[in-house]
């Protein structure tokens, strides 16, 4: 096992009693000989201590060569193409902890694979070994895979901020416990009834909800206000698609949210 840090050989040690912890050229000897090994390191790092592993002779034919990012496919394992070794993208669909000590964290996760031809069996068994469930990702397709996971993971940390800081300009004491049951129905609701499952004054057609939304953030955050309005647009296209909005009246929204005025008036469109 190597890192770049002292902390990192420091925690390394602490974790892994048993492991033989320096330089990679000090523990190159080990890690060749190792059935996997694992490239767990940030993602612009993984090209390049790939092709140091590579110079120092840690990378053999028939091993596991195996890095964990979402965005990356095979292509940052490059430099060990000519080794034989065999490459793998295995990547957690769940968010982690910085330290993680619990055996079971994987179980029931999937985990998004690519892996050279032939090898698709053997990335599947390792994701099994731990647990998670295997989910295979053509290689030129690993950027919008990623991307779809920080829209669903990383920007619903974004939102949920954003609507606990609003509701606490609003007077709201503890606005967590407050958006709490909401904020989770609504998660269960989208993740099994997509768009129909949706509620609020965009479904409804309510422009003159949303006008007033927008004047009192443009106030409050002026930030959060562009980030409604391209939510507003957004869901209004949406809708519209799905036959769950008429198209005058997403041209509405769409426009009231930019700050234009549309034709029509602000009635409410449907019950929801």
């Amino acid at each position: 096992m190597t890192s770049r840090s002292t902390h990192g050989r420091a925690d390394a040690a602490a974790r892994f009693p048993a492991a033989r912890i320096g330089s990679v050229p000090q523990v190159a000897p080990v890690l060749r000989a190792a059935e996997v090994l694992l490239v767990a390191v940030p993602d612009d790092a993984i090209a390049p201590v790939t092709a140091e592993l590579v110079a120092a002779d840690a990378v053999r034919a028939e091993q596991i060569l195996v890095h964990l990012s979402g965005r990356h496919g095979l292509g940052v394992l490059g430099a060990a193409t000519a080794t034989g070794a065999v490459r793998m993208a295995l990547h957690p669909i769940m968010t982690l902890p910085e330290a993680v000590g619990d055996p079971d964290t994987f179980a029931g996760v999937p985990f998004g694979i690519t892996a050279d031809p032939g090898a698709e069996a053997r990335a599947r068994g390792l994701v099994a070994d731990v647990g998670g469930i295997p989910l295979l990702i053509e290689d030129d397709r690993r950027d919008l895979y990623h991307a779809a996971l920080v829209l669903g993971g990383n920007f619903l940390t974004s939102l949920t901020v954003a609507a606990q800081q609003t509701l606490a300009a609003a007077g709201v004491a503890d606005p967590g416990a407050a958006l709490a049951p909401l904020l989770r129905a609504s998660l269960d609701n989208a993740l099994t009834g997509g768009w129909p499952a949706s509620t609020g004054p965009v479904r409804r057609g309510d422009l003159g909800t949303v006008r007033a939304h927008l004047r009192a953030l443009d106030t409050a955050d002026p930030a959060v206000a562009d980030v409604y309005r391209a939510l507003v647009a957004f869901t209004a296209g949406g809708l519209e698609r799905a036959g769950l909005l008429e198209a005058s009246v997403a041209d509405r929204l769409r426009a009231g949210a930019a700050g234009h005025t549309a034709p029509g008036n602000d009635g409410a469109q449907s019950p929801r």
